[in-house]
């Protein structure tokens, strides 16, 4: 992945062990004197408990749980075994532990949570999220400014353009220039800092510092401006169809702008930040807050410069004074049956994918 690397201590979720890989090397055969009796070995033992002192009432615990299984396993339309016939509490716990291994799946963390509700009763609930690193998607437009300049690569610089235009107006995605965004804020506080720590301005470093930095500003405002401009978003399709490519990057390009527009295509109206996770979550001081996705997800100048490593350090230093983070999140409480399971977050698996893709093509360039 080329999406910039976080420097973290932000505390990540639980995740299940992963086993030792066994040896593909056949045991060497071994007999006994005399026959032994070796049944046990076939046997499945079931996992110890400790029941607690006390224990909810059995009939409408068991009532509750297992009417919302029903439901949980209708909407994931998973074949579930029947544990009615195990004594209470053990009936419950296998059952729990069935669904845990059942709802594993590829590229989802889906963690299960038994709850009670306000009348008393309890349901089973899923939180799905990605099963990922935390990464910082930060977008690099500075690469596209380059491409504009030179005559040869204006039609992929025009593709890519209106890629970012799309993140930008219909995705959601921030943009560096525009006041009120985290990333603004931050090049305002990085302007700060080259003036402390160079002073007046006589310094090689300090001059070559605040030239990237006044680039950033001008190239950055260029690029949006184009972004911006009347049907240029609108015109991805034509320019995909008029498109020659002939060289491995402009293959590329042309590959991430087809990805952008069949997005587009199948999710009209689509927001990456739709599904946020801790919207309702009360912060109650600076070091419980959490890293917003738009604090994460943004357009920026450049991130192979000076002036980026700067800016990376001074948004890890931020980010790891905070306790968790903002991703994209679906829970779905099972007191009741649920339609189908669709994948809701697939729009957002795919715009991650997408502007990794984009990422990776910007920091190789032509």
């Amino acid at each position: 992945m080329e999406t910039t690397s976080a420097n973290r201590s932000i505390r990540q979720r639980p995740r299940q062990a992963a086993r030792c890989a066994g040896s593909k090397a056949k045991p060497a055969a071994l007999g006994t004197a005399a026959p032994v009796t070796d049944g046990f070995l076939r046997h499945s033992f079931t996992p110890m408990y400790a029941p607690a002192p006390e224990l909810p009432d059995r009939s409408a615990t068991e009532r509750d749980f297992f009417k919302s299984r029903s439901y949980l396993g209708e909407h994931y339309r998973l074949e579930l075994a029947d544990f009615h016939c195990l004594p209470y509490p053990y009936n419950l716990l296998m059952a729990e532990r069935e669904l845990h291994r059942k709802l594993r799946v590829k590229d989802k963390y889906r963690h299960l949570k038994i709850i009670g509700q306000e009348n008393c009763e309890i349901c089973l609930t899923i939180v799905e999220t990605f099963d990922e690193d935390f990464c910082l998607y930060y977008i690099p437009v500075m690469p596209i400014y380059e491409l504009w300049q030179n005559v040869a690569h204006i039609p992929c610089a025009e593709l890519l353009t209106a890629v970012c235009a799309y993140l930008y107006a219909e995705a959601g995605i921030t943009y560096y220039r525009d006041e009120d965004t985290y990333m603004y804020y931050n090049y305002e506080a990085l302007e700060d800092w080259i003036n402390d720590d160079w002073g007046d301005g006589e310094n090689e470093e300090y001059a070559h510092e605040k030239t990237a930095l006044e680039n950033a500003k001008i190239q950055g405002d260029l690029i949006q401006a184009k972004m911006m401009e009347s049907g240029f978003r609108q015109s991805l399709g034509d320019r995909i169809a008029n498109f020659k490519a002939v060289t491995q990057f402009e293959m590329d390009c042309l590959k991430v702008a087809n990805t952008c527009l069949q997005l587009g295509k199948d999710f009209p109206n689509a927001n990456l930040f739709r599904h946020a996770s801790l919207c309702d979550y009360e912060v109650e001081d600076y070091e419980d807050n959490y890293v917003g996705m738009h604090e994460y997800i943004s357009f920026i100048g450049s991130v192979d410069d000076s002036l980026s490593e700067r800016l990376k350090s001074m948004v890890n230093d931020d980010f790891n004074e905070r306790t968790r983070y903002q991703e994209p999140e679906v829970i779905t409480f099972f007191n009741k049956p649920q339609p189908g399971y669709t994948n809701e977050l697939a729009y957002e698996q795919k715009a991650f994918a997408l502007i990794d893709d984009l990422c990776t093509l910007l920091h190789r360039k032509p």
